[in-house]
């Protein structure tokens, strides 16, 4: 199967208005087409590609059952988009093909829980999650490295308000993303030049300057309390936070409300316990030439080795996934390099 779960930095699109109409195409059009419908959020169009194609002789049933039951998770179709994968299961034997399909299971049940039940239906809400919580342990039982299915879990456990479950999965997370082979592709990441100088403080009077944190790698997380993807990805984000040693990594929230109040509220409400900078005018944020004045585009993370050199920028359609492995691998293989070279 081509299709992969995605876990990207963007908040869940919702889907286009109306019926796609789609001309006669051959399978493999149907299958491309669909495909690239679903990346870019035109999910009525992507089902209809799908369900051409699956009339279609040659057709993989189990390829075509996921880019149906993808679409239709997304289009709130959720005992559909499960029906769609139960198919799948008796269709596929790989391991990270049943996991895919379980965790497609689990979201459809994690966001029809989401969806503001009324009173007489908070028993059935409990029943959904634990379902989605089942689902999220199946897929990670079938394939450790699978960190979408590990957010998942964790996000699901969190809704239960078991904490300190949510925390280890999301935790789990970081650690199978560091193990994905998906995160080494384009390792080692090279440098893109210098940081800009800029010079603020964090919110307990810190200096926070590109001379200031040198000496370590740093994250620099633009993010906003009216960002839904910035709020999304903010479980990782927390676990990196204390994930290695202060010596080798250090992680600098950036945030870009108008309004301080909002902002140091919203941060005593979560527990940001790491070092958080309010973005006066969006000075700090332009200084590295994202966008022209005043417009912002966030989140935004950018990943700075300890001399000072930018080495990657990460954008709203990354995969946390991604972010989270190439940082790991990145950081861990420095310290790694240091005591070999010391030896």
């Amino acid at each position: 199967m081509r299709f992969l779960i995605w876990f990207p930095l963007v908040a869940f699109v919702v889907g286009s208005a109306g019926q796609a109409r789609v001309t006669t195409n051959s399978l493999e059009e149907c299958m491309a087409r669909g495909e690239a419908a679903l990346r870019q959020g035109r999910y009525e169009e992507a089902k209809s590609y799908f369900e051409e194609a699956e009339k279609l002789p040659g057709a993989d049933a189990a390829e075509v059952n996921a880019g149906i039951g993808m679409a239709e998770v997304q289009l709130g179709q959720y005992e559909a988009s499960r029906k769609r994968e139960m198919k799948v299961l008796k269709l596929v034997s790989k391991p990270h093909e049943r996991a895919e399909a379980h965790n497609l299971i689990g979201t459809a049940w994690l966001r029809e829980s989401a969806e503001a039940p009324s009173d007489h239906e908070a028993a059935s809400d409990g029943d959904k999650l634990q379902s989605a919580v089942k689902e999220f342990q199946e897929a990670v039982a079938l394939d450790p490295v699978f960190d979408a299915a590990y957010f998942n879990l964790g996000s699901a456990l969190a809704r239960q308000g078991l904490k300190a479950q949510a925390g280890a999965a999301f935790r789990n997370s970081i650690k199978a993303a560091s193990k994905n082979p998906a995160s080494a592709t384009h390792l080692p990441l090279p440098r893109q030049g210098r940081s800009p100088e800029f010079a603020t403080s964090d919110s307990d009077g810190r200096p926070v300057s590109p001379a200031a944190l040198r000496g370590k790698f740093v994250l620099l997380d633009y993010w906003a309390t009216w960002c839904a993807p910035c709020i999304h990805a903010l479980p990782v984000i927390r676990q990196l936070a204390s994930y290695f040693p202060a010596e080798d990594f250090a992680l600098v929230s950036i945030d870009e409300d108008t309004d301080q109040d909002v902002w140091r509220s919203f941060v005593a409400r979560q527990k940001m316990d790491w070092a958080q900078v309010w973005d006066k005018n969006g000075d700090v944020y332009h200084s590295f030439g994202f966008a022209p004045r005043p417009e912002m585009v966030i989140p935004r993370y950018v990943l700075i080795d300890p001399d000072g050199f930018i080495l990657h920028v990460y954008g709203g359609t990354d995969r946390v996934g991604i972010l989270a492995g190439e940082i790991v691998r990145t950081v861990n293989g420095a310290h790694e390099n240091r005591q070999a070279s010391s030896h």
